[in-house]
């Protein structure tokens, strides 16, 4: 008999973009290896975009989600779907809802999530509570509902709390607090997954001393083998029909992580090599900035770049599997070397040749050792260059480099999956063996 576990999640499908499907995955295939699972997340409201898909994906596995209502900012938009901001609208919204929320502009949803969390509770048995942030509400509800039920708590960490390089403190105030509220959660856990390492021994230095303390394990981002079962798509066409090398990138563009230095990298190849104008096409699947497009008429690259606006997961994975060669960025910033961000592991799972624009980290370490990857630093124009030039020459006499599988594979969501289940079980029986010392201390 599978046991079950409550998922703590606000970003849940129908919810698209990037941070949903580690969720989402995971919720697929827990069922495979002994859990069933109920989710804990919001009714949803205005939001950047949305993915029927995902939701099929995870209704399909039996999964039994529970929705609860919630006030905060997203609400006040009376549309659906709302238009990703500028990098500037970005920034100083983000700054605005950092000064009033803590710990995140979410926090409307506790109170709701909560009294829901209670009910599931009640009314069906659980072995364990599980929540992803951000945002680190959802760890906050969790920690309550543990506390409440006694049923031991994993946290999944998809970015750092205290150190997230995206996230800035308005005072010294917003700071502590913000440490206090996540070393409650912290000293209620028994067990602390991370994304990677860098992030793993940022919390663990956090955490203070006990030996009741959680257990710390790394899973990674991963693909879904499921998404690239099938024959290649036929190779990507426009125009008269002329194949072009298709440079791909899917995904949105914030705060450091821009497009900048690859567009003017591709300007330069094409100055350096004008003979191959006609054969390179650089595809964007995603949501650009009107800087970004403005950036791409400036530098006169408008016939060589395909935007395709926004599309499901799986839209934009068979568009992935088009491509010739896939292409990251990660910006040069402060803690920059703990993103690893969820497309790396999906283009990963293409098996397809990576451009990389990284700076030193995990992003990076992960590149070199795919083996198919050609890596330059995130401001390095002419390393973009020289690298474009390297992959079509390649492309072009059809000896693109391929990846090792058996690096390939140990992203599987399934694997994965396998591996968080496993930290369940653990949990269980450490949650128990800790209480039996409790209540027999002899």
């Amino acid at each position: 008999m599978n046991r079950r576990v409550l998922l703590v999640a606000y970003y849940f499908p129908p919810f698209g973009l990037s941070g949903v499907q580690r969720v989402s995955k995971f919720m697929k295939y827990l069922p495979d290896y002994g859990w069933d699972v109920s989710v804990l997340t919001v009714k949803p409201g205005s939001y950047f975009a949305y993915d029927s898909s995902l939701l099929q994906d995870v209704e399909q596995s039996g999964v039994a989600i529970h929705r609860t209502v919630s006030l905060d900012p997203t609400r006040l938009f009376p549309q659906r779907e709302v238009g990703m901001p500028g990098e500037r609208s970005r920034r100083w919204f983000s700054r605005i809802s950092q000064f009033l929320f803590q710990p995140d502009n979410k926090i409307g949803w506790y109170p709701f999530a909560v009294k829901q969390g209670k009910r599931i509770l009640a009314d069906l048995a659980h072995d364990a509570i599980l929540s992803s942030a951000p945002p680190y509400t959802g760890h906050i509800i969790a920690a309550k509902l543990s506390n409440l039920s006694g049923l031991p708590l994993i946290l999944d960490y998809r970015d750092d709390w205290i150190d997230n390089p995206r996230h800035s403190y308005p005072s010294n105030w917003h700071k502590k607090r913000a440490q206090v509220q996540e070393q409650r959660v912290l000293s209620l856990a028994k067990s602390v997954v991370t994304i990677n390492a860098v992030i793993q021994a940022k919390i663990k230095s956090r955490v203070k001393s006990s030996s009741n303390g959680p257990t710390h394990h790394v899973i990674p981002h991963g693909f879904d083998p499921e998404d690239f079962r099938d024959s290649r798509p036929p190779a990507h066409l426009i125009g008269a029909d002329s194949p072009r090398m298709n440079l791909f990138y899917g995904g949105i563009f914030y705060d450091a992580q821009q497009p900048d230095t690859f567009l003017r990298g591709l300007r330069l190849f094409l100055d350096q090599f004008p003979m191959a104008r006609t054969r390179v096409v650089a595809t964007f699947v995603g949501f650009l900035t009107d800087t970004a497009t403005e950036l791409i008429t400036s530098l006169s690259l408008t016939d060589v770049v395909d935007y395709r606006g926004y599309m499901t997961h799986e839209d934009s994975i068979q568009e992935l599997r088009k491509a010739d060669v896939l292409w990251m960025t990660i910006g040069d910033q402060p803690g920059s070397d703990g993103i690893s961000t969820g497309k790396l592991y999906e283009y990963f799972g293409s098996r397809k040749p990576i451009l990389g624009l990284v700076p030193d980290g995990e992003a990076r370490k992960s590149l070199l050792e795919y083996g198919a990857s050609r890596v330059v630093r995130p401001d390095d124009i002419d390393g973009v260059a020289a690298a474009i030039k390297e992959l079509f020459v390649q492309w072009d006499s059809g000896k693109l480099p391929t990846p090792s599988d058996t690096f390939v594979m140990l992203f599987s969501r399934k694997r994965l999956a396998a591996e968080l289940a496993n930290i369940l079980n653990d949990s269980i029986v450490s949650h128990k063996n800790s209480k039996a010392l409790i209540d027999h201390p002899d």
